[in-house]
């Protein structure tokens, strides 16, 4: 059975003009939205942001799954709506190895490092025309970062959520894939201080909670 990310719940700053963002420019459909809170669906999945009221600057890394044929068409989309990272002079990247991918990337208002992945073995191609949001198929990848490292995945393996492909467990240094390949969707499990992929910036311990269908993942048991 592939482990779906049903739902994750970030903290954020700049609360109104990223509910805006998502709503207006990237055309996201609103679930639900309070004052300080807000869902919205991405595919099979829920995006939930809950406004930081201590005006701490939380950020994150996640990508959505798009449909296997329809990148280039998406990075089109997207380059009419927002400014794509550059890594190495590149907009895009092709993923071998393990991943098998094309990806782009764009930050949000409130600094997240959001990614489009169109994963050629995972997820399924579109017979449709033209790239519109029904095209983003989940959340493909969330970040989960902190220094407790071992902690945080002997819980994901008490829930079944194993690392990718029955790898050893990095502790410094490297991201850590978990979940399995079949499944299209992965907790990455990083260290403070790791440097993004198309970004300057480096993962640091901003708390969030990942609804999966095996049971719910945080950074925050660190503290209990």
């Amino acid at each position: 059975m592939n482990m779906k990310i049903q739902n994750v719940e970030l903290l954020i700053s700049n609360f109104e003009e990223t509910v805006k963002f998502y709503r207006e420019i990237l055309l996201f459909e609103v679930l639900e939205e309070k004052e300080n809170k807000v869902s919205f669906q991405i595919g099979e999945s829920v995006l939930q942001f809950i406004k930081d009221e201590k005006g701490n600057h939380h950020y994150y890394h996640f990508a959505f799954n798009i449909h296997s044929n329809m990148f280039q068409k998406a990075k089109e989309w997207l380059s009419d709506r927002v400014k794509l990272l550059i890594e190495d002079g590149e907009d895009e990247i092709d993923f071998g190895g393990k991943t098998q991918a094309n990806a782009c990337y764009f930050e949000n208002p409130s600094g997240n490092i959001v990614e489009f992945i169109a994963r050629w073995k995972t997820s399924p191609n579109s017979r449709e025309g033209d790239f519109t949001i029904n095209n983003v198929l989940n959340i493909s990848e969330i970040s989960l970062s902190t220094d407790h490292i071992k902690k945080v995945a002997d819980r994901m393996a008490s829930l079944g959520i194993p690392v990718r492909d029955g790898g050893s467990l990095h502790l410094k240094d490297r991201l850590n894939f978990m979940g399995e390949y079949e499944d299209g969707s992965f907790i990455l499990l990083a260290p403070i201080g790791r440097r993004w992929l198309f970004s300057t910036k480096t993962s640091v311990a901003s708390p969030v909670i990942i609804h999966t269908d095996r049971g719910v993942v945080t950074n925050l048991i660190e503290e209990s």
